[in-house]
Parts: C-alpha cells; sequence; structure tokens
C-alpha cells in the first residue's frame, strides 16, 4: 500500500506541474510553436503531393484462362518491376491501397504458328501497363518489357527425386540414416517426348562439413533443358545427431591357450568404452569380444596383452580400460 500511494502522488504530481506549464506564458508559446508546426507540415504535404514524382512499383502479373492440359514450362514473372511518373497523391495511393493486377487473357497473347509459344511485344506490354495508371501517369519502363513463354500440352511424367547431398558430421556426431527427401518425386513437363530412361532428377549439389545436428532445408531440383518440374523445389532432411560415451564389462577370453593347461585370467573381465548416437544409447548394441594373448604373455611379469577382438558398427571409437592382465596357468590333471 505504501508503494501504491507513493506512485500516485508521484502522478498527481506530475499532472499539477504540466498544468502549471501549459497555463503559464512560457507554455501557450510553446502550443503556439507546435501548432505552427502542424500546420506547416500539413501544407508542405499537400504541395508535395501535388507535384510530379517518379516511383517504382511492383504490379503483380497473371495469365487469366489456361486451358486444361496447358502447363507453362518458361516460369511466369509474378510481378512486373514499373517505373512511373505520376501527381504525389497518385502516387501515395497506389502504397497505400495496392497497385492493380495486370490481368492477360491466355487467348490474346500472341501465339506462334507450329510452335508451343505465346508471347506479348513490348510496345503491347507498355499499353497495357499504362491502362493500369491511367492517362495522366507516365509508364517510363517496365521490366521485364516483354513476355515469351513456352507451354506443353503433353502429360507430366512422375519421376523420382535423387539427393545430391553429402554431409560430412563433426568429430563428436554421426549421420544417423540416409538423406530423406520430401516430396519423393515429382511431375515433370516437357515439349519434346521424354526419353524412355528419365526416370530420375537430382537435386542441386550441397556439400556441408563439420555438421553436429540434423540440417533439414529447400534445394532446388536440376531440371533438364526444356521441361519444368513441379515442384522444383524439395525438402531435403540429413538425420546427424551427436554421440555419447557408453561403457560395458566384457568377458576376456584366451587366444593360443595349450590344450593341457587353463588359463585363469584376473581381471576376467575388462570395461570397454566406445560412442554410440545418442538414440541407441539405452538399445542393445550388439556383442564386442576381447582376446588376450597367449603368446605374447610376460612370464616375468605374469601378464598377458588384451585386445579388442569385435565391436559392432554402432560402436566407435572403442577403447579398453587396461592394455594387460595377470594370469595363472593351472596344468590339466594337477
Amino acid at each position: 500500500m505504501p508503494k501504491r500511494n507513493n506512485i500516485s502522488a508521484r502522478v498527481s504530481e506530475a499532472v499539477r506541474t504540466t498544468r502549471a506549464l501549459l497555463g503559464s506564458s512560457r507554455g501557450k508559446d510553446i502550443l503556439l510553436f507546435l501548432l505552427f508546426v502542424c500546420v506547416s507540415y500539413v501544407f508542405w504535404l499537400i504541395q508535395t503531393l501535388n507535384e510530379d514524382a517518379q516511383k517504382e512499383v511492383q504490379v503483380p502479373l497473371k495469365i487469366e484462362g489456361v486451358p486444361d492440359g496447358i502447363t507453362f514450362i518458361s516460369d511466369v514473372p509474378q510481378t512486373l518491376l514499373v517505373s512511373v511518373r505520376d501527381r504525389g497523391t497518385s502516387l501515395f495511393n497506389y502504397t497505400w491501397s495496392g497497385v492493380p493486377t495486370l490481368s492477360i487473357p491466355f487467348k490474346e497473347m500472341n501465339a506462334e504458328s507450329g510452335a508451343s509459344r505465346v508471347t506479348i511485344p513490348g510496345n503491347e506490354m507498355s499499353s497495357r501497363v499504362r491502362s493500369l495508371f491511367g492517362q495522366q501517369a507516365q509508364v517510363l519502363s517496365v521490366r521485364p518489357d516483354s513476355l515469351n513463354l513456352i507451354y506443353t500440352d503433353k502429360p507430366g511424367r512422375r519421376v523420382k527425386v535423387t539427393p545430391d547431398v553429402r554431409i560430412t558430421p563433426s568429430w563428436q556426431s554421426v549421420s544417423s540414416g540416409p538423406v530423406q527427401v520430401e516430396p519423393d518425386s515429382v511431375t515433370v513437363y516437357s515439349v519434346a517426348n521424354m526419353s524412355g530412361g528419365f526416370d530420375r532428377i537430382s537435386t542441386v549439389e550441397l556439400n556441408l562439413d563439420d555438421v553436429s545436428e540434423t540440417y533439414t532445408g529447400l534445394l532446388r531440383l536440376k531440371v533438364p533443358a526444356g521441361a519444368r518440374a513441379v515442384p522444383d523445389v524439395v525438402t531435403v532432411t540429413a538425420p546427424v545427431e551427436p554421440l555419447i560415451a557408453k561403457q560395458r564389462s566384457v568377458a576376456v577370453k584366451v587366444n593360443g591357450a595349450p590344450a593341457e593347461a587353463s588359463v585363469v585370467l584376473f581381471p576376467s573381465r575388462v570395461d570397454v568404452t566406445f560412442l554410440v548416437p545418442m538414440s541407441r544409447y539405452n538399445s542393445e548394441v550388439g556383442v564386442i569380444t576381447v582376446y588376450a594373448d597367449f603368446r605374447h604373455r610376460s612370464p616375468s611379469t605374469a601378464k598377458m596383452p588384451v585386445y579388442l577382438g569385435s565391436a559392432p558398427e554402432i560402436c566407435r571409437d572403442v577403447t579398453l580400460a587396461v592394455d594387460s592382465v595377470e594370469y595363472l596357468i593351472e596344468q590339466h590333471g594337477k
């Protein structure tokens, strides 16, 4: 409560101070100055908007009435970059309410005889764009200034996507599966008949080094000339996960022991440390074998070297806790 009362007192004091300032002659001068500033700004804005200005605007482009079964091989621009000169009020209106869409009916485009191609020449493009802005506007440039579109009426063919991806994990990580592609197949359209052997399409090349986590990204497809893939971008996922340490106690087997004697090892089990993918930490990794080499025993120290026999492929950087064990030879029948 004291803290809340303190804040309320400060607010009341600030209000009283403000009222006193505005009621003084100095406060009235400040208010009058601010009023003149606002009026001046309004007059400046009106004058500026009534003057001619130049601006580049993005004009949306749409091809209407495309017949069923027609697929464009060429990329159809989504927008046209138009440099227009007009009154400031008109340019401000384009910014505020947006630019109208330039719609071109497919049947009004110029079709080349015997070719799967439609065009809009530069003079016709300028005329169509100019009609969007009215008679007072001056269209200075249009980019692209014309359209030259190739299309096909042949059905598409479904083909598999092959990722051209090379992922090198960091030393503390490992690839935990093949590279996945989504979607794994796309539809390819072509003006000419596609070869019967054309059943795969690859992504652009991607090489990544020292990757420590799963990579997911968009890659474009390497589409043959004269063809178009739908979609032409796929999502690739390269699973990578960190390696973590795991330990297991493994019984030591004697290699090369004589048939007439038994070899007793101390200890008979050794700890084996290795790295596994994090997702496999709680899973069984398989059989790990450790051997003691009887042929290289040291009678003077009563020790026998131990070495790793085999380990599953999933185990990385396998190390033994000791490099030798003590031994005792027991003759049979004694």
